[in-house]
């Protein structure tokens, strides 16, 4: 393996290509670590397998049927952002395993095998559920596409937050292994993608439930997919503060990078420049929406239950943004033990309502 102690910051094609693992080295002998939280989160994969083919949609193609269609449309633009995005992650994720790998951090690359295999069960799912009710995901995309034209919106179908920054950050660690460069993959995708903005999709889909009732299949295998990336996000806390302990002077990098990451992401959402103050301006000081502070739909060309829908998962979103950003911060000051075993991880995830039962 390439010795951390002995390991440059950016790998040549011959260091990548010509790896060497010391014979006395390898961890299965000299012992693996069971105490620290990648084995648990490992160990609780093993655990908790399912498998999307068995689930029944036979009833969710009956309550399809019977939904007006702006739900249909906020339920198919969600289900739709989540798969792309499951998507994304089971392409890109393959450097971080090998970057943790050349590390050494045998437990770690194992817990990441779990984690990959995981991200392609949720892209089976949602593209199940899509397929027995009857919906093309692409009408998703086509109608946004067409939108946009109407508008006269300049758009890169290949500009976007799992089109090219999310392979770009996980890919980076293929030749530089940085601590930046890890943490830099641990708070783009454990901790936005998933933390912030999977869980902000979670509550809407809760909403959604709420209001349409039915659909036993989807509910089923969310709970399956929430609890597999209830794994994940920890793992991402995990990584990003065992990092920050090590190198407390990248908080900084990390605050930075999380508002820049929500920046980015919404910045188009309603078809022009948005930040989170903005976002903020739409809700009332209890966290309610204000619907008359919304920008019209006439002005935006969207349905209001989209738009309604759009700004609630932005105001979502921003709170875990903060909120992570306040859990990443306790890593300062963290002994090297502490940040190897992942002390309060799970219980950072907890408060945050990531994981559960």
């Amino acid at each position: 393996m390439l010795r951390r102690s002995e390991m440059s910051q950016v790998l040549s094609q011959k260091d990548i290509v010509e790896i060497k693992r010391h014979e006395g080295e390898w961890r299965s002998s000299t012992g693996l670590r069971y105490d620290t939280v990648p084995w648990k989160l490992y160990e609780k994969a093993k655990k908790l397998f399912w498998d999307p083919a068995e689930i029944d949609f036979s009833q969710d193609a009956k309550d399809w049927q019977k939904l007006p269609e702006d739900q249909r449309l906020a339920a198919a633009v969600l289900a739709r952002g989540f798969m792309v995005g499951e998507e994304s992650v089971t392409l890109d994720i393959v450097p971080l395993i090998i970057g943790v790998a050349d590390e050494g951090r045998t437990e770690e690359a194992m817990y990441l095998t779990t984690f990959a295999f995981e991200e392609a069960k949720h892209v089976e799912f949602f593209r199940r559920w899509f397929d027995a009710i009857g919906e093309d995901p692409q009408r998703i995309y086509d109608l946004a596409d067409e939108r946009r034209k109407q508008a006269g919106v300049a758009f890169d179908p290949t500009e976007g937050m799992f089109n090219s920054q999310l392979p770009k950050v996980m890919r980076r660690v293929l030749f530089d292994r940085s601590p930046e460069a890890f943490l830099d993959c641990g708070l783009t995708y454990n901790q936005f993608v998933e933390g912030c903005l999977a869980i902000s999709g979670y509550k809407l889909w809760a909403q959604f439930f709420a209001e349409s009732g039915g659909f036993p299949g989807l509910q089923e295998g969310l709970h399956h997919v929430r609890k597999d990336e209830s794994r994940h996000i920890t793992y991402g806390t995990y990584l990003c503060r065992r990092i920050i302990a090590e190198h407390p002077e990248l908080m900084e990098f990390a605050r930075n990078r999380l508002v820049e990451l929500g920046n980015y992401y919404f910045r188009y959402f309603f078809g022009f420049p948005i930040d989170r103050e903005v976002v903020r301006g739409f809700f009332d000081e209890n966290g309610n929406l204000d619907r008359s502070k919304l920008p019209p739909v006439e002005m935006l060309g969207l349905e209001q239950k989209l738009v309604e829908f759009l700004a609630t998962f932005m105001y979502n979103a921003w709170d875990q943004v903060d909120r992570r950003i306040q859990v990443l911060e306790k890593a300062i000051g963290m002994s090297e033990e502490e940040a190897l075993l992942g002390a309060g991880a799970e219980d950072a995830e907890r408060e945050l309502d990531t994981l559960v039962a």
